[in-house]
This record gives structure tokens, C-alpha cells and sequence, in this order.
């Protein structure tokens, strides 16, 4: 019974972050349930969350193509979310912004031919990426920016995620944008990040992978929907 109450108390929780990301309401988890149909109406500006508002903002005031000066400026947006990357994706095809994508829908192969691109191709200024699939042994140095649309209470795991930008071979500083919504939940999941990250660094020889970091506790949980430990 407290199994089930906890995993009850998990998927609300899931479900009020995705809606501080979008509003489309659906069932979605990490690489299921992408968007194809480019008629939707979340597709159009009027409709798109603040968050791919704001996404588009910083992708288009601080990346650029290459020029006689420069090498092009780049871009990493992570989500927990795959139909959250597909509605970023709609939003850079309707701006003519060259883009690659990783999920974990797609083949080791696949992946590989993403990263390459986004590496090399002066012209694919952003790459999408899903939290989980960012945690592996990935290089990105060619990115100089990390967007986060949403958040995860192990912070271990976007460390590592954002750590696929400042690989060896990163030449610049690296500027890690957190996009989260005041006076919700996620107010909430910061906190206890930190909390997560002063336990983590405490604790001498603690693994720090993500896979045997910090967890979530039943009293984690009270705390994201009553708001006090």
C-alpha cells in the first residue's frame, strides 16, 4: 500500500513538473509519445510555453554561425521530457535553426552521427538532448551554452549532462541557463538539490554517477507537495 502511495505521489509530482515545461497535459515519459503532427496548435507562438519562449530567446541572442571572426556559438537544451524536445524542435524548424537531436529512441549509430554533426557542421548551431541520454560518456565541447528546460532532484545527473560541454578540448567559458517556473514545484527541486549537493560533497568517496547518488525519499516527496521537511 505505501509502495502504491509512492508511486502515486511520484507520477503527480512528474506530471505537475510537465506542466510547468507545457501544457499539452498528456501521458509522456523520457523517449515515448513524440509530436508529428506539425498542425498542432502548441506548434504556433501564441500557444508555446514561456519556457520554449525563453529557450528561443537565448538561442537566438547568444548562438551564431561561424564568420571571419569566430567560430559559430552553440547550444545544448536538455529535457526529461522527449515530446518537450519535440515541441523545441517544431519552434527551431519554424525559425530556420539548424538543429540535431539525441534521445533514447535512437541507435547507437545514430547518436554517434548526431554528436559528429553537432561538433563539426558549422551550420547546426543546437542540439537536443534528453537528460538520460546526456549522462553517458558524450563530447559536446562545441557547445558553449547548456539550456535546462526542467529539473531533476539528483543533481547528479544534470552535472553530468552539463559536464558533455566542458570536456577536454573546450576552449570557452561555459554558461549553464536554468529555465524554472516561480512559485511552483520546481522552486521546491532546487532546494533539495541543493540539499542533495551538500550531502554529495560531505560525504568522502561518495559515488557521484548519478546511479547510487542521492535519492528520493518518502520525506523528499511530503516536501515537494507540503512544502516543509
Amino acid at each position: 500500500m505505501l509502495l502504491l502511495l509512492y508511486v502515486d505521489m511520484f507520477s503527480a509530482i512528474k506530471a505537475t513538473l510537465r506542466s510547468c515545461v507545457h501544457d499539452d497535459g498528456g501521458d509522456d515519459d523520457d523517449d515515448d509519445n513524440r509530436i508529428d503532427d506539425e498542425s498542432c496548435l502548441v506548434f504556433e507562438n501564441d500557444y508555446a510555453s514561456s519556457k520554449i519562449k525563453a529557450t528561443l530567446e537565448i538561442i537566438q541572442t547568444h548562438c551564431s554561425l561561424s564568420n571571419d571572426l569566430q567560430q559559430p556559438i552553440k547550444a545544448i537544451v536538455f529535457s526529461q521530457w522527449t515530446r518537450m524536445l519535440d515541441l523545441v524542435e517544431a519552434s527551431l524548424s519554424q525559425h530556420c535553426i539548424e538543429y540535431r537531436r539525441l534521445d533514447g529512441s535512437m541507435s547507437l549509430v545514430s547518436r554517434d552521427m548526431a554528436v559528429k554533426e553537432f561538433n563539426t557542421d558549422p551550420e547546426v548551431i543546437v542540439m537536443l538532448m534528453s537528460l538520460k541520454a546526456g549522462n553517458v560518456g558524450l563530447n559536446m565541447v562545441a557547445a558553449s551554452h547548456v539550456i535546462l528546460l526542467d529539473l531533476w532532484w539528483n543533481p547528479a545527473t544534470e552535472d553530468q549532462a552539463i559536464d558533455r560541454a566542458h570536456r577536454i578540448g573546450q576552449t570557452r567559458p561555459v554558461t549553464v541557463s536554468r529555465l524554472t517556473i516561480k512559485d511552483t514545484v520546481e522552486d521546491r527541486i532546487l532546494a533539495l538539490q541543493e540539499e542533495k549537493r551538500k550531502m554529495i560533497s560531505s560525504a568522502f568517496g561518495e559515488d557521484q554517477s548519478g546511479s547510487s547518488g542521492p535519492r528520493l525519499t518518502a520525506q523528499d516527496l511530503k516536501y515537494l507537495f507540503m512544502g516543509s521537511h
